[in-house]
């Protein structure tokens, strides 16, 4: 499992430096990844990795970020694995807080609590990607926050932790405990979303407030703001509020989405309109696509984030292709729009969006499905309703139901499916 674990931090090395190396063609992959995988694999199995132990879950989970990283769609084995990591931890205790564990030291402590905090990361980002009930629920765990710590602030031998620091102060875990509260906050909007039980409206406004709470404690620096003025910040903390923002707006939609263009007949006594939930929605989208715009310039070869593009992962496609595929919706029922969002501002996001689909569709089904749906609907829009994605003439019939089967199974909203 040692091996194992060596195995796997220099493949994720080999992944980040050749990101980094400028003179590598898009799409290429160094071949000692592939080499590593197999002997990370290897390893694995001959550690007999479901008997848990020492290095298990961390070897596990590396191979687990490795295999997301390299793969350009969602995949269904990358679920499965994540159920396997999400298992091996809650046996080995990751889901208790090690205070109330007898022999663990602080600093293995605290790992744990970083540890644990990614498991939670990963758990919601993958089942929603699969349109899939998240694995861990809140009531099973109670591992607190990391602490605001560097690195340097404590080591194996150290008796006890030191305090955290500020929260102003940016640390190699700030952005951790940042998405921390951010993924709190997602998951219960994930098991509210999952639920098969009719819920109030007043329930929505309560998650709404909770995730509204939890990106409040976002400290300033995590924020996000234009690029022009974050041209000497690091590409990691840019990277890092690409992300958060990008988490806030997924909990609006999954929670708001199914009162974009709800049936008069099921309006809740007081609730009308819902055009609080409609306007949140599409802001969000709309927030989407513009993190989209931003993520498609910054990791060109002159982009500020161009050495972080292995990091731009299909986690973030997910929601680049929910929020295009949700305004290809709103862009064909356009009585579900607010006075404060019009047709045309959705119809100009549609179209920078459709040319960034566009440039990926020969490498990715899911680009592909993004780029032909939005030629069709741009076209019917602009009125040329007989002009298909390859330029073709396709039928009026043929391009709505292609826009359906599009918009509805790739939406982690059950009332959309």
């Amino acid at each position: 499992m040692w091996l194992g674990l060596l195995f796997s931090m220099i493949c994720l090395a080999v992944l980040a430096s050749s990101a980094a190396d400028s003179s590598s063609s898009p799409g290429y992959r160094n071949p000692l990844v592939d080499t590593y995988r197999e002997k990370i694999v290897q390893c694995l199995i001959l550690g007999e990795y479901t008997k848990s132990g020492r290095y298990v879950f961390e070897t596990l989970y590396h191979y687990l970020t490795i295999e997301y990283s390299i793969r350009k769609d969602a995949d269904q084995d990358i679920w499965i694995l994540s159920g396997i990591s999400v298992s091996i931890a809650l046996r080995m205790g990751y889901h208790r807080d090690p205070s109330h564990l007898p022999g663990i030291t602080p600093f293995a402590g605290e790992m744990r609590r970083r540890a644990w905090a990614t498991i939670l990361q990963g758990d919601i980002l993958i089942s929603t990607q699969m349109g899939m009930p998240r694995m861990i629920k809140d009531w099973q765990c109670d591992t607190v926050e990391p602490r605001n710590l560097n690195d340097s602030d404590f080591d194996e031998d150290c008796s006890e932790l030191p305090p955290s620091r500020p929260e102003t102060e940016i640390t190699t875990v700030s952005h951790l405990v940042a998405r921390r509260r951010i993924f709190g906050a997602l998951g219960v909007i994930v098991d509210f979303t999952a639920s098969v039980r009719p819920v109030a409206y007043d329930e929505v406004m309560r998650l709404d407030r909770i995730l509204n709470d939890a990106e409040a404690t976002v400290p300033a620096y995590l924020r996000m703001k234009a690029m022009a003025g974050a041209v000497t910040d690091p590409p990691q903390v840019i990277m890092h509020r690409l992300f958060l923002r990008l988490m806030f707006h997924k909990g609006q939609i999954m929670l708001h989405c199914k009162y974009l263009n709800p049936d008069p007949a099921t309006f809740s006594e007081g609730h009308t309109s819902y055009s609080y939930s409609r306007s949140s929605c599409i802001k969000a989208a709309l927030g989407i696509l513009e993190i989209q715009h931003i993520c498609d310039e910054e990791t060109s070869p002159d982009g500020q984030l161009y050495m972080m593009r292995w990091r731009a992962s299909s986690f973030m496609k997910h929601e680049f292709l929910t929020a295009t595929m949700l305004l290809c919706f709103l862009a064909r029922q356009p009585d579900a729009l607010t006075d404060s969002h019009n047709l045309d501002q959705i119809i100009a996001a549609l179209t920078r969006a459709r040319g960034i689909w566009m440039r990926s569709r020969d490498s990715s089904m899911e680009a592909k499905t993004a780029a032909d749906t939005l030629s069709i609907v741009l076209a019917q829009h602009s009125g040329d309703s007989n002009v298909a994605a390859e330029g073709q003439p396709m039928s009026n019939d043929f391009a709505l139901n292609l826009g359906r089967s599009a918009i509805l199974p790739s939406l982690s909203c059950p009332c959309l499916r």
